[in-house]
């Protein structure tokens, strides 16, 4: 009788793994948020309803910082371009590398928003503070041509 229970037990395993890889292998990955990178042409093309928290963690690694939107909404902030590497050399003679930021300097800032289940519904895109920049639902519907205010 056990080794019936092991082998049933073994081929659910085997199903449940061939299922997961079927699910991985079809998961479109995102775009990778860079400073060459046009923002729009990122927003555009960041497959929303389909990127989850473990898979956004390993494409896009830790986020700077977490927040909660206005909305009540998670949100994972993302920084990237002008960064300077400068390196300072302390009195005992240790070195150590950091990274600036200066006004100005072209950074970039990306928040993926995460729905209830822990999947990225929007991707909020801003490079002057707050409130300046584009969001992907109103890239992707520009594409599609909703909301663009044409009845």
């Amino acid at each position: 009788m056990k080794s019936i229970l092991n082998i049933l037990l073994t081929m659910v395993a085997a199903m449940a793994t061939a299922a997961l890889a079927g699910q991985v292998g079809s998961l479109s990955m995102p775009p990778s948020f860079t400073g060459q990178a046009a923002p729009e042409g990122v927003l555009r093309a960041y497959p929303l309803g389909a990127v989850t928290k473990q898979a956004a963690f390993s494409h896009h690694g830790k986020a700077i910082r977490t927040l909660t939107l206005p909305n009540g909404k998670e949100g994972w902030v993302y920084e990237v371009g002008g960064k300077q590497a400068q390196t300072y050399q302390s009195p005992t003679k240790e070195k150590q590398t950091v990274y600036e930021t200066g006004s100005g300097n072209g950074v970039r800032i990306y928040t993926l928003v995460f729905d209830d289940k822990g999947v990225v519904i929007d991707v909020l895109y801003n490079e002057h503070g707050r409130h300046d920049g584009l969001t992907a639902l109103q890239a992707q519907r520009k594409v599609r041509g909703e909301g663009t205010g044409k009845h």
